[in-house]
């Protein structure tokens, strides 16, 4: 993974805290439902 890093829009691989604090920013979210988010640094753009 750590060789993919320069190749993706954000050069680097998300990591758990950057994950934890997504689902935490997302559960404070009164209006979102049911979506559908990756968090890739980028790589599927």
């Amino acid at each position: 993974m750590q060789r993919l890093a320069p190749n993706l829009l954000l050069q680097r691989i998300s990591t758990p805290e950057d994950i934890a604090k997504f689902i935490c920013a997302a559960l404070e979210q009164e209006a979102m439902t049911g979506q559908i988010i990756t968090i890739d640094s980028g790589q599927t753009l």
